[in-house]
């Protein structure tokens, strides 16, 4: 990544290519877009790419990969990935300091909720957590790395992708660096696509990764281009042994339709989450942390994340009820906003929220629905809370809109989901210990595929089951010896007569 200084329109600039690419592979002609962050200026290059280039890049990074292969332990791999995670908890680290400076002009979240989640968030790729999360698929992980005893009988062994093409998306910063990581630690090629609403992090991530190992890095590409561009993404797919794409149903199957028979898909579309507060949650001494933690679970991201909660079940019998709440969520999205405001929107989006309300409004007026409110940021489409008198499940346009149920029992709320069951992905709870496995087991079988606390939504454990399914596993390939081969070639050692 070029860091020059250069003049645009006689302004000094700092030069940021929006790409990784390996030494020796030249870009002819670039996109240029200048960029004003904290008093500076940054030119933002692009490369303007064809076919044969993307298929030449990713000749260029399998060739590399096949070449380290044998090198590249498993421990090594994490060793790698350690070392350039802790450049980035470090607040003096140069990259880190760029990406703290120019995320919040690229995707316009609130400069402080980008520092304090980004630092958190990659705390889950430290050397501990990235051994727990492949001892939990893996047992034992070194089965990347040769044969080893099953309990059955013979052994095993686990080979990654020769070449993995992961489409990424832009709508939380730092959620690329998953599916880039878990890329590297089955050993594979990664070339990556970038989207336009953040392509800086998993670029400045591979360059510290190159800092660290240079020639290792030499098996990774990040790219950006326009999504649906058929020739660059038919191509990028046509050699991948798998694809990875995360964003919208559309996205998702766009990229399906160009795959070759061999690619295997590992697809991570649109998902609803939604929160269940029970009334032990909403006692005097407890309700104001309970609704705290849930404003941030809405305001973090302005619930681009699709764990974030579009929805949410307030129990009765609580010291506040389901209006109650609604009233005091409004004020802490007020206060939050204030902290961290949220991103400007596009006409289109802004006019979504607009719509939302003026609907449950016109419907509040109707003698039949007495008990809906709407609460909403004055002025502006900052927040939105609609309280509904009677349980159901609708979804939300995001941007901190927020939907508010009234329920008896919340051991009431799975039959709600069952329209929305194969969007279903996170459930925030709130409730006593002796409720929290029974309610879990009966959202699980509503489709549900995680269960989080209220306050940490967003914030997936290492080692999840991303909507229900392995990480690593999905990539893997297994080729086992069986007991019965390893007894028939004793009969071959020439040392045994």
């Amino acid at each position: 990544m070029n860091m020059s200084t250069h003049g645009v329109d006689g302004i000094p600039s700092i030069v940021v290519d929006l790409c990784w690419l390996p030494d020796g592979i030249n870009i002819g002609q670039w996109r240029e877009q200048v960029l004003a962050a904290e008093g500076e200026h940054y030119l933002l290059r692009s490369p303007v790419l064809d076919a044969d280039q993307v298929r030449g890049i990713q000749l260029a990074i399998t060739a590399a990969r096949n070449e380290h292969i044998h090198e590249m332990t498993v421990e090594r791999l994490v060793d790698w990935i350690d070392q350039a995670v802790c450049r980035w908890l470090d607040p003096a680290y140069p990259l880190r300091q760029l990406a703290e400076r120019l995320l919040p002009v690229v995707t316009g979240y609130h400069a402080e909720m980008i520092r304090l989640e980004l630092k958190r968030y990659m705390r889950n790729f430290r050397r501990k957590e990235l051994w727990r999360f492949l001892e939990e698929e893996l047992d034992p992980p070194a089965m990347l790395d040769g044969f080893h005893p099953r309990r059955s009988g013979g052994m095993s062994r686990a080979y990654g992708p020769e070449l993995i093409f992961h489409v990424f998306a832009g709508n939380v910063p730092g959620v690329q660096l998953w599916s880039l990581v878990m890329g590297i630690l089955v050993k594979s090629a990664n070339f990556g696509k970038t989207s336009a609403a953040e392509p800086l992090l998993p670029v400045l991530f591979s360059r510290t990764l190159a800092e660290v190992n240079p020639a290792w890095a030499r098996l990774l590409a990040v790219l950006p281009w326009k999504g649906g561009s058929e020739e660059l993404e038919r191509a990028a797919a046509g050699a991948a042994e798998a694809v990875v794409v995360y964003g919208s149903d559309h996205t998702v199957r766009s990229i399906e339709a160009l795959l070759p028979p061999h690619a295997r898909l590992l697809r991570y579309g649109h998902r609803i989450s939604l929160a269940v507060i029970g009334a032990e949650a909403l006692r005097p001494d407890l309700y104001v942390r309970t609704v705290r933690r849930l404003a941030e679970d809405i305001a973090l991201y302005d619930q681009q994340s699709c764990m974030s909660p579009q929805a949410v079940f307030v129990e009765s019998g609580g010291s506040v009820d389901a209006r109650s709440l609604g009233r005091l969520l409004a004020a802490e999205l007020e206060r939050l906003e204030r902290r961290w405001p949220r991103a400007e929107l596009d006409p289109e989006e802004a006019a979504s929220i607009r719509k939302i309300r003026e609907q449950y409004e016109l419907r509040a007026l109707a003698s039949d629905e007495a008990g809906l409110q709407v609460l909403a940021s004055e002025g502006s489409t900052a927040w939105t809370v609609i309280i509904h008198d009677m349980p159901g499940l609708q979804g939300s346009p995001l941007n901190r809109t927020i939907h508010i149920y009234n329920i008896d029992r919340l051991e009431d709320t799975p039959p709600l989901l069952a329209p929305l069951r194969p969007y279903l992905q996170s459930c925030g709870t709130a409730v006593a210990p002796s409720r929290l496995q029974p309610l879990a087991s009966l959202l699980g079988a509503a489709g549900v595929t995680r269960i989080s606390a209220i306050g940490d939504m967003t914030r997936a454990a290492p080692g999840w089951h991303h909507d229900g399914r392995f990480n690593l596993l999905d990539l893997l390939r297994f080729v086992d010896i069986e007991a019965g081969a390893e007894q028939d070639a004793e009969f071959y050692d020439p040392d045994v007569e």
